[in-house]
């Protein structure tokens, strides 16, 4: 698995040939400061690549950064918390904001390389080492803020603790590697010294080719990244998955491995409710209790925290560190809150999915007309000493009753009644199994949904986020068997049904 020193190595090695490429043309100032643009570049262009090819990814990190900058200033007490306003302002628009930043990213990393603008560049690279400062070091000194107190209240601050991280990954190279929130901040700082340097001496920068050529490669760095991202988003899915769902994987089996998966207690975060102390406790062996010999809770010691290794499995009676994905969080229930997971999991046939992660429309008032009649019950007799009793209408009034419906949009909904339902039906009738899943929110609005767009298909419920992390899309096919994902479809680019069964026999 590729790791962030194999990253660090490969950027080196390519700066160097780069560099050693600029000498023999005689283009250099400076072998080292020719040497770090291409470092500084070539990371940079990589970084955006990686990110370029999922940008959807991105805007959820940001909405995850968006939503604890949200809490955290609301929960202040100063002018600071004038700001809480702006991020719900700024998640309405992550995607873009998620494009920009990465079209920028690659663009910066060729002004490095080229040379563009030396001064220019230099305050670009610098203020977005920055900003990605920022946001890493919010991630990981989170770690060291208790879960009740806001990150401005250093005076509440204790050990460090993993679980405490109001973000659990920086998102630096997207999908491709999850680095762990500590080393991406320090790898922030490290990016801050050729920063600095390059503010210092931009005129030791390397320039090549004339000013035209650099504005074009630049300009034509930039659009093309720009393509890349918006083919990535709005016209197909990721031309490159590196999510844990992608096709080809045993969803079933992961998710078993995952489960499997064991911690071991290594100490406590403990802390004294009397003087207001918080201390950690690190066990002699991993697994064992004894904190409480010393700290015992009729002195007012109480556990906060539990300091865990990470998860592993053991294999041949040796531990083999896990990452947990998001495979582990596959859960799917329906509309009555029964637990269908393994049902789709142990499907043998083939089966369907349509994943809808937010069903685009609104709720409306309907009014209809309802009859109200109005009875009378005549006693009839039918003999000197017997009686039936007869009812009668009486009067028949109309009423208006009014009750809110989903309407689902008219392009959403005809991407259903067009494209998603006629493959559906054949699927079913093929004997595949076809059901649609919505979050959790969407779910008190699916059955109307169904209704107005003539769904026939059962809907089911999950978590968003796995939604989001499943497939690049709403909606979207996802085709199974067997627990094992099979072929995915950007709604733009859905099947025809003979199409899609004809591939799967």
């Amino acid at each position: 698995m590729t790791s962030l020193p194999t990253l660090l190595i490969s950027f080196a090695i390519t700066g160097m040939i780069l560099t050693a490429l600029t000498v023999w043309k005689k283009k250099t100032n400076s072998t080292f400061w020719s040497f770090l643009q291409y470092f500084c570049g070539v990371w940079f262009v990589f970084s955006g690549l990686v990110k370029a090819v999922d940008p959807i990814g991105t805007a959820y990190k940001m909405l995850d950064y968006f939503a604890a900058f949200e809490v955290t200033f609301a929960g202040l007490d100063n002018f600071m918390s004038g700001m809480a306003p702006l991020f719900p302002w700024l998640a309405k628009s992550s995607l873009a904001f998620s494009i920009i930043m990465i079209v920028l990213e690659i663009a910066i990393g060729v002004m490095l390389m080229v040379g563009y603008t030396r001064k220019f560049s230099a305050w670009l690279f610098f203020l977005i080492v920055f900003f990605f400062t920022i946001l890493t070091g919010f991630t990981y000194l989170t770690g060291y803020v208790p879960t009740d107190a806001n990150f401005f209240d250093f005076a509440k601050w204790g050990p460090y603790v993993k679980e405490h991280m109001r973000v659990t990954d920086c998102g630096c190279f997207g999908d491709f590697i999850k680095l762990d929130p500590k080393i991406s901040f320090f790898k922030d700082l490290g990016l801050m010294v050729p920063a600095l340097l390059f503010l210092w001496r931009s005129r030791n920068k390397h320039q090549l080719w004339t000013a035209g050529t650099r504005n074009l490669v630049v300009g034509a760095a930039t659009v093309l990244s720009l393509l890349l991202c918006v083919r990535n988003t709005y016209w197909d899915l990721p031309m490159v998955d590196f999510r844990p769902f992608k096709i080809g994987t045993d969803v079933r089996a992961q998710k078993e491995l995952e489960g499997s998966a064991k911690i071991d207690i290594l100490g406590w975060v403990l802390e004294d409710t009397i003087n207001h102390v918080k201390l950690k406790f690190m066990e002699p062996e991993p697994g064992k209790i004894t904190y409480y010999k010393q700290y015992p809770a009729a002195q007012g010691w109480k556990v906060r925290e539990q300091i865990k290794t990470d998860f592993y499995i053991l294999k041949d009676s040796v531990k083999v560190p896990i990452t947990k994905t998001k495979i582990s969080d596959f859960a799917v229930e329906s509309a009555d809150n029964g637990e269908v997971t393994e049902d789709l999991l142990n499907e043998k046939n083939y089966s369907l999915m349509i994943v809808a992660y937010h069903l685009e429309g609104e709720k409306q008032k309907e009014t209809y007309t309802v009859q109200d009649t109005t009875w009378a019950v005549d006693t009839i007799a039918i003999a000197p000493d017997s009686f039936q009793l007869a009812q009668r209408v009486v009067s028949v009034q109309p009423r208006k009753i009014e009750r809110m419906v989903f309407v689902p949009t008219p392009d959403y909904a005809a991407m259903f009644q067009d494209k998603i339902n006629p493959v559906a039906e054949a699927a079913e009738k093929a004997g595949w199994k076809v059901y649609c899943i919505t979050t959790f929110g969407d779910s008190d609005v699916a059955a109307d949904f169904a209704k107005k767009v003539g769904a026939k298909y059962d809907f089911y419920r999950a978590d968003d986020k796995l939604l989001k992390t499943i497939i690049r899309a709403n909606p979207g096919l996802v085709v199974w068997k067997d627990g094992k994902v099979l072929d995915m479809y950007h709604h733009r680019h859905l099947p025809a049904a003979d199409a899609l069964l004809g591939k799967w026999k």
